[in-house]
């Protein structure tokens, strides 16, 4: 854990040393970096909050500003499954269901990886031509699919998706030992990247919150009712057992022939009679007969 930090920087400054114009290859890199930074941003910035207009109807940029604290620890930690209990007080606070968060948000965290689809795309294209390795319709194409498909298997931890190019890198016959040169600023990318991953799974979960609003409704019209009828049946019960501790009713059990328990009620009832007690009183006073 301790001599990582060497290891990895040896082999940057190895791979820069071995460079031959290496004042091209910092200015392609600091394109690199603007290309990189761009889309995460446009996208952020403009897909996003498109797609929560035309669906939510209410203003995204509220909506993100709702979101800001979780950004901010996305972009800090570049992690989208450290950020996620913020992301989740965050949707609370935007009025986002939480069964709808609570179930789409950590599905989001390790299938939604949209910044890191469009890191190893540009990132592959970016070797390919630094290596002028010609690309055709086709050669895009695959960089897409399989940066799509990659990415969907990468881990919520910093750096994932450097270990996923060499994925892409293979299936454009692109030389794989150039990854190293991104370790160099991969540091700042991947948490920009990770920003984007987090708010396309709030924002996923504000769309899928507002189109189950409809069905979110009924669920909880149809818990009230149960929960009424529940009440009125422990009301009727406490009434009946009121009205047979009044009546004196008492049950026994009782055996039956074949031997099962049943119970029966059972009621006593005391009455006097005027004739016994005249006998009574003549007997123990015989004057008044």
């Amino acid at each position: 854990m301790w001599i990582s930090p060497v290891g990895i920087s040896s082999v940057i400054c190895a791979k820069i040393l071995g460079v031959a114009h290496l004042g091209s290859v910092m200015s392609q890199l600091g394109l690199f970096i603007f290309t990189v930074c761009s889309g995460i941003f446009i996208y952020q910035f403009t897909f996003l909050q498109a797609i929560y207009f035309v669906f939510v109807r209410k203003n995204p940029f509220k909506f993100w500003w709702g979101l800001f604290q979780a950004w901010m620890t996305a972009f800090a930690t570049a992690s989208t499954a450290a950020a996620l209990p913020i992301t989740f007080r965050c949707m609370e606070k935007n009025r986002v269901d939480p069964r709808i968060s609570k179930f789409v948000l950590p599905i989001g965290a390790t299938v939604n990886m949209d910044g890191t689809a469009l890191f190893v795309t540009v990132a592959s294209i970016f070797i390919a031509q630094m290596n002028n390795i010609p690309l055709n319709a086709g050669s895009y194409a695959t960089v897409v699919l399989t940066s799509t498909a990659a990415s969907i298997a990468s881990a919520s931890v910093p750096s994932a998706a450097l270990v996923l190019m060499l994925i892409v890198l293979q299936a454009i016959d692109a030389p794989v030992q150039d990854v190293s040169l991104l370790w160099a600023i991969d540091w700042f990318v991947d948490r920009c990247r990770t920003t984007n991953n987090m708010l396309g799974d709030a924002y996923g979960a504000a769309v899928v919150a507002a189109l189950s609003k409809k069905e979110l409704q009924a669920m909880d019209q149809l818990n009230e009712e149960i929960m009424e009828n529940e009440k009125q049946i422990s009301m009727a019960t406490k009434d009946i057992s009121e009205e047979e501790s009044l009546t004196g009713l008492h049950k026994s059990p009782s055996a039956t022939s074949n031997g099962s328990r049943v119970e029966v009620a059972e009621e006593i009832i005391v009455e006097n009679s005027m004739d016994e007690e005249d006998e009574q009183l003549t007997a123990l006073n015989p004057s008044l007969a």
